[in-house]
């Protein structure tokens, strides 16, 4: 069993709290190596947003950088003023915990559960309601209210098919839950880019984390739209889609030509059922490379009639890209990349490369 942490040189400040965390008996070395000496940082950001970070002292653990997600720090606000309020305990069996509440009612409770914090390995596990109401946690096809009984939600991109209830291409660690006795809603938002599994099992959900730090947003709501604003306002507001990109749109994987792109356009004038884009999978290119045309079933000069009949009446063309180069020394767009140095590489600076649709790929960066 892992022995928790112990927290000591607590200081408070109007707008926070913060204090050293120190592991709390021998290092159980789970999945990785026990950190010793953490820092507990706890701000009240807004009026209605509360930050938690549990890092590592030494700070070696790897933090999303600001400059690459900017994330609204806030004013901070005096804590005796504030919606939420930020209590900690010392358990003799788990050690540390520490528990946010809104008018009294729990909406982050870890007490009584075992923190652990590991080079590879993070545990956090918070307290909810026994047939909890959570929703989010994407990118995962599935019902729109979580299972909250013994669901393993993973985010870790991928690209698959046909995957009810499993991960797919976003990563989103941020959930709200709407609490049955108030009849309010808050939310949570875990800033943290490693791999990790989120267990919903009755009465907790635990976050399971591959690496990296705890750098937790808690938001009061009350309402889903409260929160929403609270968690974009902290991440960056959505960015204003062009009117167009909110009609109907055809897109499938398995046209075999653009002859029968052109007549899927055509059937939907027949059927009289509006359409503002017709998109083109990645048959349209020669062997799935990016940045060319399948001379044979989709020529260049055939592609550009298609588009000119759309725009003639108002329509719109998307063409598919991936974002992976075919490793290929004929291949143009590879050696131009490789010769301006914009792959990503592995720590020893060889190229990291992959396998997608054409075969061995690398990737941008």
């Amino acid at each position: 069993r892992c022995p928790g942490y112990i927290a000591t040189h607590i200081s408070e400040t109007d707008d926070g709290f913060a204090a050293s965390l120190k592991l709390n008996g021998q290092p159980c070395n789970k999945y990785g190596q026990d950190i010793a000496s953490l820092t507990l940082s706890v701000r009240f950001d807004t009026s209605d947003r509360l930050h938690v970070h549990i890092s590592d002292t030494e700070k070696t653990q790897y933090q999303i950088p600001q400059w690459i997600v900017p994330l609204d720090k806030g004013l901070g606000v005096d804590k005796r003023h504030h919606s939420l309020e930020f209590t900690h305990a010392h358990n003799e069996t788990s050690g540390f915990g520490f528990k946010v509440q809104r008018d009294g009612e729990a909406i982050f409770d870890t007490t009584g559960h075992v923190l652990v914090f590991e080079d590879q390995y993070l545990e956090l596990t918070s307290n909810v309601a026994a047939d909890a109401n959570i929703y989010g946690l994407g990118e995962s096809p599935n019902w729109f209210r979580r299972n909250p009984d013994n669901t393993t939600i993973t985010l870790w991109n991928r690209d698959v098919a046909d995957p009810f209830g499993e991960n797919v291409y976003g990563s989103h660690a941020v959930y709200m839950e709407l609490q049955s006795k108030s009849a309010k809603f808050h939310g949570c938002y875990l800033h943290n880019s490693h791999g990790m599994d989120v267990v919903l099992a009755p009465g907790t959900v635990q976050y399971r984390v591959l690496g990296g730090t705890l750098d937790l947003y808690i938001f009061g709501g009350p309402t889903a739209l409260d929160v929403i604003d609270q968690y974009t306002q902290l991440v960056g507001r959505p960015a204003c889609i062009p009117y167009w990109a909110l009609g109907f749109h055809n897109c499938r994987y398995g046209y075999t030509s653009v002859d029968e792109v052109n007549q899927v356009i055509a059937n939907y004038s027949r059927a009289r059922i509006p359409l503002e884009a017709a998109w083109t999978d990645i048959e349209y290119m020669d062997k799935t490379r990016d940045f060319t045309f399948d001379a044979v079933n989709y020529p260049v000069s055939e592609m550009k009639k298609q588009l000119d009949a759309l725009h003639a009446r108002g329509q719109k063309m998307v063409l598919i890209t991936d974002p992976a180069i075919h490793v290929d020394d004929a291949y143009g767009t590879f050696v131009r990349g490789r010769d301006q140095d914009v792959f990503i590489k592995n720590a020893d600076g060889s190229l990291y490369v992959g396998q997608v649709w054409p075969g061995y790929t690398v990737f941008p960066d």
